[in-house]
């Protein structure tokens, strides 16, 4: 029998729950294509604000709803996160994460993907609406308990990488949006065609 049944609604039901690993992936994936490290570092925060998620909800051990639909809350473990404990929502705590590095990453530089930005808050809303309305995995005070966590991470976090870059004068790119600059640039010289990192 076949997991996922043709429907609309099954597709966006399996996106909208799986997007922090699309996007995670995404990211990592466009830093291995692109040869740089930016997805690298937009995951080292990820990974730090998981840990330090984890640390807060087992220490407020806050108990998810009754009505919970266990499977389809956490995918990975019968146990700990997601599945005893529900504040900050996983998910949200993520994904306000992400929405926030790449929109303040797109403030700073001035350089606004609407395209993005679009689709980031598309996949926020859904997502938490599946997690608290549908699935029953949260309650509206883990999300919002999520959403601010991640959002203020998100902000220290790209602080701190747009401090690294303006301390290498531009030598480094480790934020989206910018100036990149190990991008070829390529001239037409009398005899031949060259390009050089600048």
């Amino acid at each position: 029998m076949a997991l996922l049944k043709f429907s609309p609604m099954a597709y966006i039901k399996y996106f909208a729950l799986n997007a922090p690993m699309i996007l995670a992936a995404f990211v990592i994936f466009a830093s291995a294509f692109n040869k740089d490290i930016k997805g690298l570092v937009f995951m080292a925060g990820a990974v730090i604000i998981m840990f330090i998620g984890q640390f807060i909800s087992s220490s407020l051990g806050r108990k998810p709803p009754e009505n919970i639909d266990l499977a389809a809350c956490n995918m990975f473990s019968s146990s700990g996160w997601g599945f005893e404990w529900s504040a900050p929502a996983p998910n949200a705590l993520f994904l306000a994460y992400a929405a926030t590095y790449f929109i303040a990453a797109m403030a700073f530089h001035q350089n606004f993907n609407w395209a993005l930005l679009g689709m980031l808050i598309v996949i926020m809303t859904t997502n938490a609406g599946f997690r608290l309305k549908l699935l029953h995995c949260i309650r509206t005070g883990d999300l919002l308990f999520g959403w601010t966590f991640g959002t203020i991470w998100g902000i220290l976090w790209y602080g701190c990488m747009a401090m690294m870059e303006a301390q290498h004068d531009g030598t480094i790119s480790l934020t989206y949006f910018g100036n990149d600059s190990g991008v070829d640039k390529c001239k037409l010289t009398k005899k031949k065609f060259k390009c050089r990192n600048v």
